[in-house]
């Protein structure tokens, strides 16, 4: 049943009491004076069962003290559960009596299970903008500015071997009795033990992967074979994973089962975290994990939006969801937004139009190994036609894709007009003439290009750093590595990251009352 905090207050609160144990001017203290404005127990009524069993602890002094967490750094519970117990400024932030005996480690695991549930903490995260939008922080049509980040996962990354065991160990546990008893023990113990066998030896690496695929078709086919099974969502879930993971890392080879060579599109890499991907920030820099896609305003530099997405998701796919959730919410409504080249698609400028905003992205040059680009050459759709360099003119354009496989036109250039042009060298090495590509966003890609020469479109990207100072922010608070495993706990983790930083930028902003709240 819901527990709530007495709205009457009590003289006995640590923040009054030990008013002069808290650390000045500091985030607990302010907590402790604004944590109301943005945290109430109403809000999180729906966690809890009304009129059933005994209150809980007030789910405000909860929230308080996991917003203290993530300021801290916290990974253990046990820890967090101390300082509920024993630290002056946590007490004065939770807005708890000199008294309070603290908060079990348990309670806060199964606080993160209800809020994740039931979306509950982007409700806390929501409550730092509706503070924002009541103090009229937010003046009219905002621009703000997008930016991605890794996140790397708290799963153990596996090879091959270990990710069929793992897997196959999960399954065979799943079925439990349903499954044969000698295969179940089989499958278990391999997923208990790393074999000992001479991994140095190919020839004993591939016969150990020949058994363990034998083995794992034999699962597989007895969990496919039995449908009261299969209706299981742990049994289920665990033949998809793997299923998965020996298509994406075995192939038939011509004496057998063989390791892939190269990795499969959207490889799983973690037994422990099957959400986790291989992911790149940019050629040079992997990482193994999940992407945290945060939109900023750029005024105020408050977090808009946050979420969670796949590691080796691409940047600007996240664009347009994630907006479509900041222009959602109550008072706010984002105008323009700023991205860096990863954003500058043209499916991504479309999809963001259609959410009611401009994208501000600088297109990415276009090479052709020293020749002459496409953009040299003069494209008019109006027309049907292309001019080349050299002066020459083309009308002939035939149906074709882009490299996304998207309905494109390609113009081509007659083959014997190239070959005496004079400037051939410098524009193709094809035995026939040269051939351009007109993509279905040539047109808004082009005009991009073209305004991101003037001057009111360099000053908005300019202001583009603002983010990564945001997102150096939220790594600061936790979000370089995930805490817990899966996207939904961490996006958890990344809407209390946010929640934290709001609140700090809203003190900064003048956005509270200037006196706290006196108890009755």
């Amino acid at each position: 049943m819901l527990g709530r905090v007495d709205p009457q207050a009590s003289l006995l609160e640590t923040r009054w009491v030990r008013r002069h144990l808290v650390t000045k001017g500091s985030f607990y203290e302010r907590l402790a004076d604004h944590g109301h404005e943005i945290v109430s127990d109403d809000d999180f009524a729906p966690l809890y069962a009304q009129g059933q069993g005994r209150p809980s602890i007030p789910p405000s002094v909860m929230i308080r003290a996991l917003l203290c967490a993530t300021h801290d750094r916290l990974v253990s519970d046990r820890e967090t559960s101390r300082r509920t117990r024993v630290d002056a400024d946590w007490k004065a932030a939770m807005g708890v009596d000199d008294d309070f005996e603290g908060i079990a480690a348990t309670t806060f695991s199964l606080m993160r299970a209800r809020m994740a549930v039931h979306d509950a903490d982007r409700v806390l995260f929501e409550a730092t903008l509706a503070k924002a939008v009541r103090a009229g922080i937010f003046k009219g049509p905002l621009t703000a500015i997008i930016d991605s980040s890794p996140v790397h996962g708290a799963g153990n990354v596996a090879d091959s071997y270990e990710l069929i065991r793992k897997m196959m160990g999960r399954l065979a546990r799943a079925m439990g009795d349903r499954l044969d008893p000698e295969v179940a023990a089989e499958a278990v113990g391999l997923a208990a033990v790393k074999p000992d066998i001479d991994w140095q030896d190919p020839a004993v690496r591939k016969q150990h992967l020949g058994d363990l695929v034998e083995l794992a078709a034999e699962v597989l086919a007895t969990a496919a074979g039995d449908s009261s099974a299969m209706a299981d969502p742990e049994v289920a879930d665990a033949a998809r994973l793997l299923a998965e993971v020996v298509v994406q890392d075995v192939v038939d080879g011509e004496q057998g089962p063989e390791i892939r060579d190269g990795v499969a599109r959207d490889r799983i890499v973690s037994h422990s975290d099957p959400e986790m991907r291989h992911g790149r920030k940019s050629a040079s820099r992997r990482f193994d994990g999940h992407k945290l896609d945060v939109i900023v305003d750029e005024s105020s530099e408050l977090v808009l939006g946050v979420e969670v997405r796949a590691g080796n998701a691409g940047d600007g796919d996240g664009a347009a969801p994630l907006l479509a959730q900041v222009q959602a919410i109550d008072g706010i409504e984002v105008d323009t937004l700023l991205g860096d080249m990863a954003y500058s698609d043209g499916d991504v400028r479309d999809a963001v139009e259609a959410q009611g905003a401009e994208l501000v992205a600088k297109v990415p040059p276009v090479t052709n190994a020293g020749r002459f680009p496409k953009t040299d050459f003069d494209v008019d759709l109006k027309a049907g036609q292309v001019t080349c360099p050299a002066g020459q003119t083309t009308t002939d354009a035939r149906p074709s894709k882009d490299h996304k496989g998207r309905p494109a036109v390609t113009f081509v250039f007659d083959a014997a007009t190239c070959a005496n042009c004079p400037l051939r060298a410098r524009c193709t090495t094809a035995k026939g003439g040269r051939t351009i590509v007109v993509g279905v966003h040539h047109d808004r890609i082009e005009a991009a290009r073209a305004a991101q020469s003037e001057p009111e479109t360099k000053a908005l990207l300019r202001r583009r750093p603002k983010v990564e100072r945001k997102i150096d922010h939220l790594q600061d608070l936790g979000m370089r590595t995930a805490r817990y495993r899966g996207r939904r706990k961490t996006r958890l983790q990344a809407l209390l990251a946010a929640t934290v930083a709001n609140f700090k930028r809203l003190v900064v902003l003048d956005a509270f009352n200037t006196s706290p709240a006196v108890a009755a």
